[in-house]
């Protein structure tokens, strides 16, 4: 499929040639973005699940708190990207695995989670803090100083994130332990938090 779109952005290159109006640089360059876009097209943007009935949070059993519907965490976490503060690296999206509690195949035992209010919350800002960690790694790898500097300053605000704030135990150790280390040119540790970003990056 990709050989073929290439291939006709070519041919309307060479057609343009032999008609005498050769093509600028610039449609040169455009042609090949549309060829590799279309070869190499982005992944479809996290789609969630409808929160039936409307409500997200239900009062846990104990009375003692507040907790997220588990069919209704799709909508939760529609909301707190809605509502987080910070972008996403560019050509980013938010993506989330969705899991329907009450299909067997998804959920065998068909119990269903206690998801305590704020656990979306976390889960959008943990999301957050891997993508910004990968686009500063990929900036390293590629000596990017002009990447890293983005990155970094958008990975030095996460422990101001109002999330972590109410819900990370110690936010401070984070940044001593891994950006610290990152902005003194040492990364080490930043590629070893990033390696178990699997659970947030889908």
């Amino acid at each position: 499929m990709g050989k073929r779109v290439a291939g006709a952005a070519a041919a309307l290159l060479l057609g343009a040639l032999l008609a005498g109006c050769g093509p600028t640089d610039a449609e040169v360059n455009e042609a090949q973005a549309v060829a590799d876009a279309k070869a190499s097209p982005a992944p479809a943007p996290w789609e969630p699940r409808p929160c039936l009935g409307g409500e997200i949070l239900q009062s846990d059993p104990s009375g003692t708190m507040q907790t997220i519907k588990p069919d209704c965490m799709d909508q939760a976490l529609l909301e707190a990207t809605q509502e987080f503060p910070e972008p996403l690296p560019p050509g980013v999206e938010w993506k989330f695995e969705s899991r329907d509690y009450s299909n067997p195949e998804e959920n065998p035992s068909l119990e269903m989670p206690v998801i305590e209010d704020g656990v979306q919350d976390v889960t959008v800002a943990e999301t957050w803090l891997c993508t910004w960690m990968g686009s500063y790694l990929q900036a390293v790898d590629a000596n990017d100083a002009n990447g890293q500097e983005n990155a970094m300053e958008y990975l030095s605000k996460y422990v101001k994130l109002p999330a972590i704030q109410a819900h990370h135990a110690n936010p401070r150790d984070f940044e001593a332990h891994v950006i610290t280390p990152a902005k003194a040119g040492n990364p080490t540790t930043m590629r070893e938090f990033h390696a178990g970003c699997s659970t947030y990056l889908n």
